[in-house]
């Protein structure tokens, strides 16, 4: 299964924040930071701002940080939120239409299965996962050219 841009660079900007703790960062420095098309980012941030995942102050001294703590952030939501269609094939539609084999076909259902076993793997892991070690964070911080 491939992610879209969109959630790979969800859990970018996910990870930026989250190793700046309660400071405001905004899309510029996390475009700058990863560089990133800042009209994709936001984009991006509206949605997560949307999902409850990001809250937003705005003015001057605006920006965004994270609205629950990393602990609370599964990974499998965020691709949920990011992916419109997480299916691993269209077997009712798309080029050609529905597929001739459906009644008969198998391989909706294993497919179906490896996407159940992959959310499963994703649901025990939080944003937490990815910065908790203190080295890992720094780490995370002076690749992003801010050490």
């Amino acid at each position: 299964m491939k992610l879209n841009s969109a959630t790979d660079f969800s859990f970018r900007f996910l990870i930026y924040a989250s190793v700046h703790g309660n400071r405001l960062v905004t899309v510029a420095e996390v475009a700058e930071a990863y560089g990133l098309s800042h009209h994709h980012l936001s984009k991006i941030c509206k949605t997560l701002i949307k999902e409850g995942i990001l809250e937003a102050k705005r003015g001057r001294d605006g920006g965004v940080k994270l609205a629950m703590a990393p602990e609370e952030i599964g990974l499998s939501r965020i691709i949920q939120i990011m992916e419109p269609d997480p299916a691993l094939v269209n077997c009712t539609g798309g080029i050609g239409g529905q597929c001739k084999i459906l009644p008969a076909c198998k391989l909706k259902g294993v497919l179906a299965e490896a996407r159940r076993a992959f959310f499963e793997v994703l649901d025990k892991y939080t944003l937490a996962d990815l910065v908790a070690e203190p080295a890992i964070a720094k780490k995370l911080v002076a690749l992003l050219g801010e050490d």
